[in-house]
């Protein structure tokens, strides 16, 4: 089946090969930024394995591919922390379960998620089973921080790095998500992880958001004072809580990367995408060393939220110290 679509083609493309040798190792470890496709990609290579219509690819639309896919099949066994960690007796509980063979077949594959976040304990056992394998098993170890393992797991795992997505590349996925063509154009460039962006999009009051970090900028932009008003009236009804408060200084953060970065190309793909023509003049009009005010000013009041200084005081303070920053404009 084809790798079309895929956030990891070449990696998929690179499995399939193998498995047409029969070269498939015993242990793997993903490793890259959140977002990349990494437990995807262990899912599709376990369709892979186990997919009686398999053909260059999983059919995944066999029995055993929609059972994979729905985290189902009890040859495919997830592990993942409990709390903080994964455990010891996580790591014993996959022990026992590698022993007995494959419930539907000769195989089985394993996919331990966030590996990082092991204990010492889990790690040292892990260790041991990677040593020793049992059978005809594939294990996948997923993580963020490679650094964070110990260099006896690297030892012994087969090193498979995920790069980071394309702007681009984000935004298609995210529109097959069913986001608009806003929505992604804006999240692909708030986060590089596209699964956290889909749980952005998710929020209700995104696009009301969105809109509100507009018209607050607008405000600014001509030096009216009806900006301070416009937070209390219309952006502290929308937002509920520190995530949220975050979510609207980085969306009024992407305004004003968009303006810089089109001061630097007039080809940059802007994520206030309905407002491309205004930004364009915003970019010819204001200064590098303005937007880099704007962004301090923006970026203090998040360090003000973390402190738990009061949402609306921050958010008043901002606008006043950006108004000033205006006014030395033309």
């Amino acid at each position: 089946m084809s790798t079309k679509g895929a956030k990891q083609p070449e990696i998929q493309e690179n499995f399939s090969k193998l498995i047409g040798k029969g070269t498939i190792q015993h242990a793997y470890l993903f490793e890259g930024a959140a977002g990349t496709g990494k437990s995807e990609t262990a899912l599709w290579l376990a369709q892979s394995l186990l997919c009686p219509n398999y053909s260059e690819g999983p059919c995944q639309t066999c029995h055993v591919c929609q059972r994979i896919s729905s985290h189902q099949h009890p040859d495919v066994v997830e592990i993942e922390a409990e709390g903080l960690s994964i455990k010891i007796n996580q790591i014993r509980e996959l022990k026992q379960e590698i022993t007995k063979s494959g419930m539907e077949g000769l195989k089985k594959l394993i996919v331990v998620k966030d590996v990082e976040k092991m204990t010492t304990q889990a790690a040292n056992s892990l260790l041991k089973f990677l040593e020793e394998p049992d059978g005809d098993i594939t294990i996948i170890l997923i993580t963020t921080a490679k650094h964070r393992l110990l260099p006896t797991i690297l030892s012994r795992v087969q090193l498979i790095h995920f790069p980071q997505l394309s702007k681009e590349q984000r935004i298609q996925t995210l529109l097959k998500e069913g986001l608009t063509q806003e929505q992604a154009a804006v999240l692909s460039q708030l986060t590089s992880d596209t699964n956290q962006a889909i749980e952005l999009s998710e929020n209700e009051t995104l696009t009301s958001l969105i809109d509100a970090m507009w018209k607050w900028y607008t405000h600014l932009s001509k030096k009216d004072e009806q900006a301070f008003i416009y937070v209390h009236t219309d952006i502290m009804p929308l937002v509920k809580g520190k995530s949220e408060y975050h979510l609207a200084l980085d969306l009024f953060l992407v305004i004003l990367q968009d303006i810089l970065n089109s001061q630097i190309s007039k080809d940059y793909h802007v994520g206030y995408l309905k407002h491309q023509k205004t930004i364009h003049t915003e970019a010819e009009r204001l200064s590098a060393g303005t937007l880099a005010d704007l962004m301090e000013i923006i970026l203090n009041g998040k360090k003000y939220l973390d402190r738990n200084v009061a949402a609306q005081g921050v958010f008043e303070q901002a606008t006043l110290q950006m108004l000033a920053v205006m006014n030395k404009t033309i």
